[in-house]
């Protein structure tokens, strides 16, 4: 039988997790206290496991389980000296929280960013873009059917939601948070002001908040977006069009009466009626009016039968003509070709389900190339592993028997 040519000596598993620096994350656990009160699966014995869930497509923490034990001989390349119990990655992925695992992400982004492909030669100008948008998760669609809100189409927002900001010449998160589905995007737009001072975001009509838009003004950041239907405006100024698709290019000043909450002053505080509390922030809802100037520009559609209608803050037309401006949110479709290429290659699974026919089909899917007695594992899955320790027994058995036959020896 012809051998492979192209044998590396490691698992392709083991030549992944070896480009993250195992003492890096050693110490972000420490820093995050991930690893406070654990005997076995520590931080990055946590990752390496979920990494191998998630790259096997594996749908239940038992068929996690049993893929470890059909692999017992090449665990010591997976860098764990221990078997991997249900219970025990139920407890951790209970307990151990998702920000270890996000500054994971950050400190493998910063690192292999200046490695990571740029797709900036493809655009006529230069400017880092970066795209705000969300995407709904599905969880248990069959079992948690009451999930989410309800709707007047019927439809029901069960699961979770990411919001996630992505800079667009890399095609990268560098920021993901996870909410409730029925979280309104607008509420993580404050996430905005932690990206570099200046830079340029575009975000669909989900962010419309004319405050946050103007305190974005007031710090030198750029954004393009869509106008809503229903948005009150008046025209200030238009300009002419030279471009040929671009319909208007105008200044106008929205109008906006927003719902806020803020802190009660002390004289609010001294005519308030009840007891005063003794600690705590007292809060008092109202509208407030106000006014915001910014640039319209309207563009017919690439059909030729419909109009769309973009809103920025880039008042001056020789910095972005009225088709750059175009062009920057047309580029935010970037962000959707991310979210399909993370849900199809990386399908979120819920760890549900045990029955004999799905272990059966999981040993095979994970030893389908392996020289192995298919019966022998399903009759006992953790034979390789018993055989296994009981090599490294007999080892430290006869090490630690030459050490007395040296220490008595005349």
């Amino acid at each position: 039988m012809g051998k492979g040519t192209n044998f590396s000596g490691q698992p392709v598993l083991s030549q992944l997790i070896k480009l993250m620096d195992r003492q890096n994350i050693n110490t972000l656990a420490s820093k995050t206290g991930s690893d406070r009160y654990v005997k076995y699966l520590d931080g990055y014995s946590h990752l390496v496991v979920m990494l191998y869930a998630v790259l096997c497509n594996l749908r239940s923490l038992r068929e996690v389980c049993l893929g470890f034990e059909a692999n017992a001989t090449r665990m010591n390349h997976f860098g764990l000296d221990h078997m991997i119990c249900r219970s025990t990655l139920s407890d951790a992925n209970r307990r151990r929280s998702s920000s270890f695992f996000g500054r994971i992400y950050r400190s493998l982004f910063r690192k292999y960013a200046p490695v990571l492909s740029d797709s900036r030669t493809k655009h006529e100008t230069a400017t880092k873009i970066y795209i705000m948008d969300s995407t709904t998760i599905t969880l248990f669609s069959e079992i948690l059917k009451g999930a989410g809100r309800n709707s007047e189409n019927g439809k029901k927002k069960g699961g979770i939601k990411a919001h996630t900001i992505i800079q667009e010449d890399i095609d990268l998160p560098i920021f993901v948070d996870f909410t409730a589905a029925a979280t309104s995007d607008h509420e993580l737009m404050k996430r905005i002001f932690s990206l570099p001072e200046g830079s340029f975001i575009t975000f669909d009509m989900g962010y419309n908040d004319y405050l946050i838009w103007k305190q974005l003004t007031e710090k030198g950041y750029k954004f393009v977006t869509r106008q809503k239907d229903n948005a009150r405006f008046e025209i200030i100024e238009k300009r002419s069009c030279p471009e040929k698709d671009i319909i208007a290019d105008q200044i106008i000043e929205l109008s906006s009466n927003k719902l806020v909450e803020r802190p009660m002053t002390e004289e609010e505080l001294s005519h308030r009626r009840g007891r005063r509390p003794k600690s705590g922030i007292v809060t008092v809802r109202e509208y407030v009016k106000g006014k915001y100037r910014c640039r319209r520009i309207v563009r017919r559609s690439d059909d030729g039968k419909d109009t769309v209608t973009f809103i920025t803050n880039v008042l001056d037309q020789s910095e972005m003509s009225a088709e750059q401006i175009c062009e920057t949110y047309r580029r935010r479709w970037a962000i959707e070709c991310l979210f399909k290429k993370l849900k199809q290659n990386f399908p979120l699974k819920y760890f549900l389900g045990d029955n004999v026919f799905s272990n059966i089909v999981t040993l095979a899917r994970l030893t389908i190339g392996n020289y192995v007695n298919f019966v022998t594992l399903l009759n006992c899955p953790k034979q390789a592993w018993a055989e296994r320790l009981r090599y490294w027994n007999s080892l430290e058995t006869a090490q630690n028997t030459v050490q007395l036959e040296l220490q008595f020896s005349p």
